[in-house]
């Protein structure tokens, strides 16, 4: 199996685990940080960075609009679930931060990459 395909299969399982973290009872969740907020910037600056630099093709408006889409959908799953989970604009906001900053890193990543093998 070639990087690639098992970064990929690494990234629909973080994707996979943000869902279930986000969806699961809170008193069940496990989180890094006692701040919800930082759980939701490192959820989704992650993903957002590694969607970049998997899919370096993909239109940035379009992968913005998809990772805002999962955050929003979280937040109303999160509302109506009944897990004893609040859905919190903050938290999409927090979302939104994340996921601009983790596909402008992913974007950074690349353009190192050209200018190093451009001299290389």
């Amino acid at each position: 199996m070639t990087a690639p395909k098992i970064f990929r299969i690494l990234f629909w399982l973080l994707l996979g685990v943000i869902l279930v973290l986000a969806l699961m009872p809170a008193e069940s969740a496990p989180s890094v940080s006692n701040d919800d907020k930082i759980n939701h910037i490192l959820a989704f600056f992650t993903l957002s960075f590694m969607a970049r630099l998997l899919w370096p093709q993909a239109r940035l408006p379009l992968l913005f609009l998809l990772l805002t889409l999962l955050g929003g959908a979280i937040e109303l799953l999160q509302l109506t679930m009944g897990f004893g989970r609040d859905a919190d604009w903050m938290d999409f906001v927090a979302d939104i931060v994340a996921i601009l900053l983790g596909i402008l890193a992913g974007k950074l990543v690349w353009s190192m990459k050209g200018k190093r093998s451009a001299t290389e």
